[in-house]
């Protein structure tokens, strides 16, 4: 035998010559062996200057002289490369990951975690990888107490991320419980792991419980306090585009103060830049003041960004997703009186769909609204009449002519006008005609003839505002 049988270390022969180099040989590799350490065991190619007792566990996929080596242990001395096979038992502390490994006979494998850092990857049983970072395959896993109580924390990033348990069967989803996507707790079923139904959700404010998936538990739509929170009533005929600070365009949507850009296609509002704001009258629904009172403003299938939403002196967001998203904000004591509802993108455009404001702590199903109730509720505040108003008359001169007009509903009060002359003829002064709103419900043609006989006048575009 010239080799030891544990480590291979040369033994000396009977009489040899220059017995110094085979013992030296020997020491060298007992130094390289106890308290093994080597630099890596995923370096594939061997380093172009090794070190003096330079030391890797070589990958499967090793290339030059590593080739072939699979999980040897590759040693340089003497100016060369030493190829080890090691035995089961062997331990070495792998320098580029700081762990500690045994070779197990099949394969290299992290004997235990290495600080109170604890292991980047840890398999019970079963491999783990960079996305199972622990990995455990058994019968049942026990997690017991130290002594009282004993909590398991699932902690995610933002609202807007998912902290969840899934049960599986054959690695597909069929249920899933935990707050996924906001911060209420959800509970959803899937028959195949691709499609999901929500089956119930628990308020994280309210604690009200919703089952959206069972029809007799569905909960009521509350009253929304926005008025064309769909945008379907366009009685300015806005098509979309720019809107200069404080000028409105759909039905009771007005640009804020930096202006706005905005378009509209079916029930999708994208809101390219600046904000858009809805005064609310408290008066309307049947309260002196919205201060103090929990709102929650909230729309759906917000998709682009975030969406800043401002409540009078308070602000909150709205995080993009599928269904109701809703933020809840309770304005302050100084907000009394109108109450300016504010929407602006956080970042670049968004796109949403029907708003929605109400009472209380959390947001419930979309109040559909009949048009007409709708246009009514616009006409409050907005009044266009249709078409054109011809007023003729045969008349002395300095004559005047009034003809009533009955709005169609009444207004919060009495309205500024607007109007279009179309035409015209034997007006006195050129000016003597016009349209005025005598109050909320009531406003008259007129016109004044400079000489005795015909005279008339085409009114179109007419316009009755008292907005807020």
């Amino acid at each position: 035998m010239t080799d030891t049988p544990r480590l291979t270390l040369p033994l000396l022969a009977a009489g040899q010559a220059q017995k110094h180099v085979t013992h030296n040989d020997a020491l060298t590799r007992l130094d390289a062996l106890v308290h093994l350490a080597v630099q890596s065991r995923s370096q594939t190619t061997p380093p172009s200057s090794p070190g003096a007792l330079a030391a890797y566990i070589v990958p499967a996929a090793g290339t030059g002289v590593f080739a072939g080596h699979s999980d040897d242990l590759a040693i340089f001395e003497d100016g060369g490369w030493s190829f080890l096979e090691p035995r089961a038992g062997w331990q070495a502390w792998i320098e580029d990951e700081a762990e500690h490994h045994v070779w197990t006979g099949t394969q290299w494998r992290r004997s235990q975690p290495s600080s109170a850092i604890g292991a980047s990857l840890w398999g019970v049983n079963a491999t783990a990888d960079t996305t199972n970072r622990l990995a455990v395959s058994s019968p049942a896993t026990l997690l017991n107490h130290a002594g009282n109580d004993h909590r398991l924390t699932l902690n995610k990033a933002t609202a807007a991320d998912t902290a969840s348990l899934i049960l599986q069967d054959g690695f597909s989803g069929r249920a899933e419980i935990g707050l996924a996507g906001n911060d209420d707790l959800h509970m959803k079923v899937s028959p195949d792991g691709a499609a999901w139904t929500q089956a119930l959700t628990i308020d994280r404010t309210t604690g009200l419980v919703a089952l959206p998936a069972s029809p007799w538990a569905r909960e009521t739509a509350r009253q929304n306090l926005l008025i064309n929170g769909d945008m379907q009533v366009n009685q300015r005929g806005f098509a979309g585009g720019a809107l200069a600070a404080g000028v409105f365009g759909f039905d009771r949507w007005k640009a804020d103060t930096a202006g706005a850009s905005l378009s509209r296609s079916g029930f999708d509002l994208t809101l390219t830049s600046g904000a858009i704001v809805q005064p609310v009258e408290p008066a309307l629904w049947g309260v002196v003041s919205f201060a103090l009172t929990p709102l929650t403003l909230s729309v759906e299938d917000l998709a682009g960004g975030n969406l800043t939403v401002g409540i009078g002196s308070v602000s909150g967001t709205i995080t993009p997703g599928s269904g109701r998203r809703s933020v809840t904000l309770t304005p302050a004591a100084g907000d009394a009186g109108t109450l300016a509802i504010r929407l602006a993108p956080a970042s670049g455009a968004v796109t949403l769909r029907r708003i929605k404001l109400e009472r209380g702590n959390a947001a419930s199903p979309w109040d559909e609204r009949p048009l007409p109730q709708s246009q009514a509720l616009c006409r409050r505040y907005y009044c266009r009449l249709e078409g054109a108003m011809l007023l003729d008359a045969y008349q002395a001169a300095g004559g005047s002519i009034y003809a009533p007009i009955s709005l169609p509903t009444p207004m919060r009060v009495t309205p500024s006008v607007s109007v279009t002359i179309g035409g015209e003829a034997n007006i006195q002064n050129g000016t003597e005609r016009g349209v005025t709103a005598a109050s909320p419900t009531l406003a008259y043609l007129r016109m004044t003839a400079a000489a005795t006989g015909r005279v008339y006048v085409n009114f179109s575009e007419i316009g009755f505002s008292a907005e807020l």
